[in-house]
């Protein structure tokens, strides 16, 4: 009885030695083709990311503003313009500074009274100081300056709410509202604890001359702040003023006022 074994080679390859060349230097193209289309996306979502996150120049000041090309020149994007005074009154220049500033993205901060009382009328009587200028805009509330808040933080807490409460019904005038404030002030007047309106926009201010957000501590449930006031009582083109810094996505001060909100 005989048995046969019988080993097969491999198929031979039906590929020639320069078809072969040819796959492999298709295969090399391929690969650097998609290299390349992925460095031109790289590059294009970091180009979009800076423009969305830029450093933007921002100013506020108390007086009437003046030669307002020179301080857009200067590359100022915004300005925060004083709206309500903490004595009680309604800055006088915070129309005709509005009014100047039709051009460029600016908005008021609002200081309220709260030892007058009252927080839905000084929210009305701002509106009706500043309307018609033909725009909607984000106010900041200013809470500022523990001694202008006697009592405890539930009164404050209770005035506050009223406040914002009225800003929103002040349609012909605001769109939203953000605030202005420090940890020590908030906390002080507000409460540690008081994180209600910890999903707006926080602006705050320091005296550290730095143009970043390093000296930022949380506070009211903030933790990333939009705008930081770094230097105070600069001599800008005939204004003095104080600079600030936003770092965060775009985000306007004002806009056109429609039919709907009049």
């Amino acid at each position: 009885c005989f048995f046969f074994l019988m080993i097969r080679r491999p198929p031979r390859s039906t590929l020639d030695r320069s078809s072969a060349a040819s796959d492999v230097y298709k295969r090399q193209v391929s690969t650097q083709s998609t290299w390349d289309s992925m460095k031109a996306v790289a590059i294009f979502v970091l180009a979009l990311f800076a423009a969305t996150y830029a450093i933007k120049n921002v100013a506020d000041m108390t007086e009437l503003v003046k030669d307002i090309d020179c301080i857009t020149d200067k590359g100022y994007d915004q300005l925060l313009f004083r709206g309500y005074m903490s004595s009680g009154q309604i800055d006088p220049n915070a129309k005709e500074n509005l009014v100047i500033a039709t051009d460029i993205d600016c908005t008021i901060y609002i200081s309220p009274c709260f030892k007058c009382g009252n927080p839905r009328k000084q929210i009305a009587d701002t509106c009706e100081a500043i309307d018609g200028t033909g725009f909607v805009y984000r106010p900041y509330i200013a809470i500022e300056d523990p001694r202008n808040w006697p009592g405890e933080p539930a009164a404050h807490i209770q005035f506050l709410e009223e406040l914002v409460a009225e800003v929103f019904a002040q349609r012909k005038c605001f769109d939203n509202v953000r605030f202005r404030s420090t940890k020590f002030e908030w906390e002080k007047i507000m409460g540690p604890e008081y994180t209600k309106y910890a999903g707006t926009y926080l602006w705050y201010t320091s005296s550290d001359k730095q143009r970043n957000f390093n000296d930022f501590k949380p506070f009211g449930g903030w933790t990333t702040p939009l705008v930081k006031q770094y230097q105070q009582n600069e001599q800008l083109c005939d204004n003095t003023l104080n600079l600030d810094v936003q770092g965060a996505r775009m985000a306007p001060l004002k806009m056109k006022l429609t039919k709907a909100q009049n």
